[in-house]
């Protein structure tokens, strides 16, 4: 068997919509890369508002929903996949909510770095209104 075989098999186990779960398959593990990245390397600006032990849950939530999406977006456990958007959400949130503390204290503009984490929230939303119906994906 041919390594294409093997991708084409592998592409086929994945029950449809195909392409939305490998999408937010990859939006999941560009999330636990971010999550790192801020355990990591935190942005100073940030942790030095928020502080080490804060900036670490935050990146910590990110990490452990975006672990956990990963986990479940190919199974279909929904109940699990909501949870781990909510935790992403929660890590989200915290950020969002220190950078519009900078933005209100601070000269200076965070408008774009607060839209930006709107939106990638949002990503996370779009999906949640997908799975909202079921704990489980219908089997078809």
């Amino acid at each position: 068997m041919t390594i294409r075989d093997r991708i084409r098999r592998a592409w086929e186990s994945i029950t449809e919509p195909r392409h939305l779960k490998a999408t937010y398959f990859v939006i999941y593990g560009v999330a636990l890369a971010t999550g790192f990245a801020t355990l990591l390397r935190p942005p100073q600006s940030i942790e030095g508002a928020l502080g080490t032990p804060l900036t670490a849950m935050w990146a910590a939530f990110v990490i452990m929903g975006a672990f956990g999406g990963m986990l479940t977006v190919f199974p279909g456990w929904w109940f699990a996949e909501r949870i781990s958007i909510v935790m992403i959400w929660t890590g989200a949130a915290i950020y969002f909510g220190v950078v519009l503390i900078l933005h209100l204290a601070q000269s200076g503009s965070r408008l774009t770095q607060m839209g930006w984490i709107a939106l990638g929230a949002a990503v996370f939303f779009v999906r949640w209104l997908l799975i909202r119906k079921y704990t489980f994906e219908p089997r078809r």
